[in-house]
C-alpha cells in the first residue's frame, strides 16, 4: 500500500475539543483566550457537524467599533452593529463561518492532503455519511505516519 493510500481512519484523533451551537459567547471566548488556540470545532448535541469557527471569526465581536468584520454577513445588518446589539447573546453557532473542513472516514492520506491544500486548513473533520463527526486528523498526524513508515 502506498503511503498516500493509507486510509485516514486509521490515524484520526477520536477525542478533540468542540462546542455545540448554543455554547455562549463568553464561553468561545474563553476557549479562544487558551493559548495557542486559533479556531473551535463546532458539533449539534448529536455529533452532527456544523463548522469552525476561526479566530478571525470573532473579531468583529471584540472590536466592532473598529470596523473589523467577520467573515460573513448576518441577518442583512452590517456585522459590527449587529455585533453590538446582540453583544453577549451571541452563541457559537452565530459565528461558524468553515462549514467545508470535513471529509469521509474513507478518504486517504491523499485525498485530505489535498484537502488541507485547498482550504488551507491543518486539519480536518472526519464526517461519516450521516454528517456526524467521528474524529479528527491533522496535517501533523499525517507528517508524523509518513515519517514513522520511512517516507519522509
Amino acid at each position: 500500500m502506498e503511503p498516500i493510500d493509507i486510509p485516514i481512519a486509521r490515524i484520526m484523533h477520536r477525542e478533540y475539543e468542540h462546542v455545540t451551537p448554543a455554547t455562549p459567547l463568553f464561553e468561545v471566548m474563553e476557549k479562544f483566550s487558551e493559548r495557542g488556540r486559533h479556531d473551535l470545532i463546532v458539533l449539534e448535541e448529536d455529533g452532527t457537524f456544523v463548522g469552525v469557527i476561526m479566530l478571525t471569526d470573532i473579531l468583529g465581536c471584540l472590536m466592532p467599533h473598529l470596523g473589523v468584520r467577520p467573515g460573513r454577513k448576518m441577518s442583512g445588518m452590517p456585522s459590527g452593529i449587529l455585533c453590538m446589539l446582540l453583544g453577549s447573546e451571541q452563541a457559537a453557532g452565530d459565528l461558524v463561518t468553515k462549514t467545508n473542513i470535513h471529509i469521509p472516514p474513507d478518504a486517504t492520506i491523499g485525498d485530505a492532503l489535498v484537502r488541507m491544500a485547498r482550504d488551507q486548513h491543518p486539519y480536518l473533520v472526519v464526517v461519516d455519511g450521516a454528517g456526524k463527526a467521528i474524529g479528527c486528523v491533522e496535517l501533523a498526524d499525517i507528517i508524523a505516519t509518513l515519517r514513522q513508515g520511512g517516507h519522509l
